[in-house]
């Protein structure tokens, strides 16, 4: 059970809580004595000789002579002045003080509390962290899907110029360029949807994620060509000649292919096509 702590008055100043064992030790070493009051609120005082609370008020111990100490209570101040430093005198109570320090540490509390509460407030949500794992996923994805062995086709954004020379990327879309003198030509990511490449001489040209959609190609020469990944939706090889060509990953959707002659080809899906190849891969 806990004991009650008493408050200590006298000529105006107020001293303690103290438990009734340092009260008792006080009365003992004269500190204080029956004409101080005491009170458990600070607000009802009774004179400590009249509280009937203390044993120290009348207790007498042997040898000890009228108006002065005895041995044992000089000796009981000497053990208490070692143990809380010498000539320390209790230290008064200031109800002011105590109350200004209970505000102070309020106002650290809530101070605290809003600091705690505006860190948590800035910590991103669960779902913003989902997010940027599911993006570092899928740029993983990517990365991964670039090193594989299907090329990327690059993206042609150059006007139309049918008079520009044969070069990486150029745009020839709708051009005439029947019968052009193209052996050999650097033609990678061009342009040439639509173009009129009749009998046009391709032999050994690079033409690789070109996009040649609709494209007219009768009878051109297209021996050991590098077609990688060339778009030939819809485009017409009529009679032309891709021996030896590298067709890997090209698009043939609708594409006519009659009499188109494919020896040793390697066809889209990685096949090498055998001697005799006319119009498909065998």
């Amino acid at each position: 059970m806990a004991q009650p702590l008493w408050y200590l008055r006298h000529a105006g100043t107020v001293i303690g809580p103290y438990p009734p064992p340092r009260v008792e030790e006080l009365l003992r070493a004269e500190e204080v004595s029956g004409e101080w009051e005491i009170s458990l609120d600070e607000q009802d005082w009774l004179p400590l000789k009249e509280s009937g609370q203390f044993s120290g008020l009348d207790e007498t111990q042997p040898g000890e002579a009228t108006g002065g100490r005895s041995a044992w209570v000089e000796e009981r101040q000497r053990a208490r002045e070692r143990w809380q430093g010498a000539g320390e005198a209790p230290v008064p109570h200031d109800a002011g003080l105590e109350e200004t320090r209970r505000q102070a540490l309020g106002l650290d509390q809530q101070r605290t509390e809003r600091l705690v509460s505006a860190a948590q407030a800035r910590r991103p949500s669960w779902w913003i962290g989902l997010l940027a794992l599911l993006a570092l996923g899928a740029a993983g994805v990517s990365v991964w899907w670039g090193q594989s062995e299907k090329p990327i086709q690059a993206a042609l954004n150059q006007a139309v110029s049918c008079a520009a020379p044969a070069a990486e990327g150029v745009n020839w879309s709708g051009c005439d360029k029947r019968g052009a003198a193209l052996a050999g030509a650097m033609l990678r990511n061009a342009r040439l949807d639509r173009a009129r490449l009749e009998d046009a001489r391709l032999a050994g040209a690079v033409l690789e994620y070109a996009s040649l959609t609709g494209a007219n190609l009768r009878n051109a020469d297209l021996r050991g060509a590098k077609l990688t990944a060339v778009d030939l939706s819809g485009a017409d090889l009529s009679g032309a000649d891709l021996s030896g060509a590298n067709l890997r990953y090209a698009v043939s959707n609708e594409t006519h292919l009659a009499g188109t002659r494919l020896d040793h080809a390697v066809w889209s899906d990685g096949r090498a096509c055998a001697t005799g190849s006319v119009g498909e891969c065998l």
